[in-house]
């Protein structure tokens, strides 16, 4: 019998972060920055997306803290943020 249960906010943070991965799109996003930081431009090249479809993408994987995005200039420098991941699957 497991003796650990998880509270209704682990569960639901589970939840989120599985919803977040459920997308091709979102993972293929997730190898590409795996390699290096980049910004969308760079990403539209390697994924062949729209900008627009792509920022929304990243929106979402930015909310549920798997990519992080840093401002430099006029560009956004986004990065994989691999303990996110590790986090949610060592849960």
């Amino acid at each position: 019998m497991i003796e650990h249960t998880m509270s209704d906010k682990e569960l639901r943070h589970l939840t989120k972060g599985f919803q977040v991965l459920h997308s091709v799109l979102r993972l293929r996003i997730l190898a590409a920055l795996a390699e290096g930081e980049s910004n969308v431009r760079d990403l539209e090249g390697v994924l062949r997306v729209s900008q627009p479809l792509l920022s929304w993408h990243l929106t979402q994987l930015r909310q549920a803290g798997f990519v992080t995005a840093e401002r430099v200039g006029r560009e956004v420098r986004y990065r994989f943020q691999a303990a996110a991941l590790q986090e949610l699957v060592c849960t």
